[in-house]
């Protein structure tokens, strides 16, 4: 579909599963473009609400007529085939694009586009990347898979520069051709996609096959996709944008250099070493895009992170409580390495599938903390599976880990289990991409809270 002629002769359009983070930041962009917009989930959701206020027609639950008098439909990669809104619109041959393919239509638009994309670390480059380019007056358009604090999901900003996520879950990325294409890292993390490690590897050289590549050198993955364009950044490889002298501190600072030349010294603002590379893949697209260094360094290390990123959510018995996205055990991994309290982690396991393939790893990855309460798995698309099962991981830690370990199957449990051993420790994390993050704020905290 050519999106010049969409944009001239299509005027209504209608989101199934519109309340998902990164669909909800595209209905709000087609009505910053003067579209009608219409959309439907199964539950309302803040981003909901923002869709709402701004203009657009909500329906919660999924109907046929929910689909009535779209002129274009639009849908993400959660909605199945069976969805009654999506069966309706492709037997009335009304025209039909998954998220994937919008986001692409909407950057081939604009004369400069970054598309970031990781198995780890996405949303916070794609958003530290926003700040550097609305620093240097750039006024980007920005399409993020999570909330900034200071923009949420989605920025309107000209056709001169976008900035967007770009998801690697069901070969979506390869919707997407940017004029610049990050790769921060490829790991073993959509098993419901990918067969094996070398069918993900080919993916993600589709994906930065025609555009210039940003990739990690130190990654062992992503440095198989170098082409004939790639830019590399890096920590322990030769490189051409690198990191030295990487302090140990929670929040690293180290000495930028650019083809060998000294670019300065960064102090972030967010912890772990994990965000020293996405600093520098950010610091390599600015400096090619001929973005002075100052406003790049100044933008950096006034950025704070994103929400779900060891956010601090509030108290429990006077212990700091934070939330985290993580859902791999990588990330894990990452999110436990600094501890320096003695820490409390209830992760909740998302999807089945990726919990029986990794129940070993994430097994390790928890082992990082002094004490854990497992929540029962969040099964997005997927249906129940025993083999990955959040009592199934708890019962492989309850093997191996000599600190506290216990299981909640739903929240009155984990308010039993928080009530009971919040005094043992100094900060309590909740882990996740499912629903333990709302469960979290709005549930457990505050009722904990209130029976103190």
């Amino acid at each position: 579909m050519n999106f010049e002629i969409f944009f001239a002769n299509y005027k209504k359009i209608h989101f199934i599963g519109a309340g998902g983070v990164s669909m909800s930041g595209l209905a709000a962009y087609c009505i910053t473009e003067g579209f009608s917009v219409s959309g439907s989930d199964k539950v309302m959701s803040d981003g909901l609400k923002r869709l709402r206020a701004l203009g657009a027609k909500i329906f919660i639950g999924h109907k046929a007529e929910n689909a009535f008098g779209a002129e274009l439909v639009v849908y993400s990669s959660a909605v199945s085939d069976k969805n009654p809104e999506l069966r309706f619109v492709r037997k009335n041959g009304i025209p039909v694009l998954k998220r994937s393919e919008l986001l692409g239509q909407i950057l081939s638009l604009c004369r400069r586009s970054v598309a970031v994309s990781g198995s780890h670390g996405k949303t916070t480059a794609t958003a530290m990347l926003a700040e550097v380019f609305i620093a240097a007056g750039l006024n980007p358009t920005v399409f993020l898979g999570g909330e900034r604090k200071t923009f949420g999901n989605f920025r309107s900003g000209g056709r001169a520069f976008a900035v967007a996520e770009a998801c690697e879950y069901k070969r979506n990325f390869l919707d997407i051709s940017p004029s610049i294409a990050v790769v921060l890292n490829i790991d073993n993390d959509h098993v419901d996609t990918f067969s094996d490690m070398a069918d993900e590897t080919a993916a993600f050289q589709g994906f930065i096959k025609h555009s210039l590549a940003v990739v990690n050198a130190d990654d062992f993955y992503a440095c198989k996709v170098f082409n004939s364009t790639t830019i590399t950044f890096g920590i322990k490889h030769l490189s051409a944008y690198s990191a030295k002298y990487v302090s140990k501190s929670a929040c690293r600072a180290f000495t930028a250099y650019a083809y060998g030349k000294r670019l300065g010294r960064i102090r972030l603002n967010i912890a772990g070493e994990h965000n020293v590379y996405n600093a520098l893949a950010v610091i390599a697209v600015a400096s090619e895009l001929k973005i002075p260094f100052q406003i790049v360094k100044r933008a950096i290390e006034e950025f704070d992170g994103v929400k779900r990123r060891n956010e601090y959510i509030g108290e429990i018995g006077g212990v700091p409580c934070y939330a985290d996205y993580a859902h791999h055990p990588t990330e894990i991994s990452a999110l436990l390495q600094d501890k320096t309290e003695k820490t409390l982690a209830v992760f909740q396991p998302h999807t089945y599938s990726r919990t029986a393939k990794l129940l070993g790893d994430f097994v390790l990855s928890l082992k990082k903390a002094d004490g854990v309460i497992i929540y029962k798995t969040y099964p997005a698309r997927e249906k129940f599976s025993a083999s990955g099962d959040g009592k199934t991981l708890y019962l492989k830690m309850k093997d191996t880990f000599s600190g506290y370990v216990d299981y909640a199957g739903g929240y009155r449990a984990l308010l039993r289990e928080l009530k009971a051993h919040v005094k043992e420790f100094n900060k309590i994390i909740f882990i996740g991409a499912g629903d333990i993050y709302g469960i979290a704020k709005t549930r457990v905290v505050d009722r904990v809270l209130d029976s103190r």
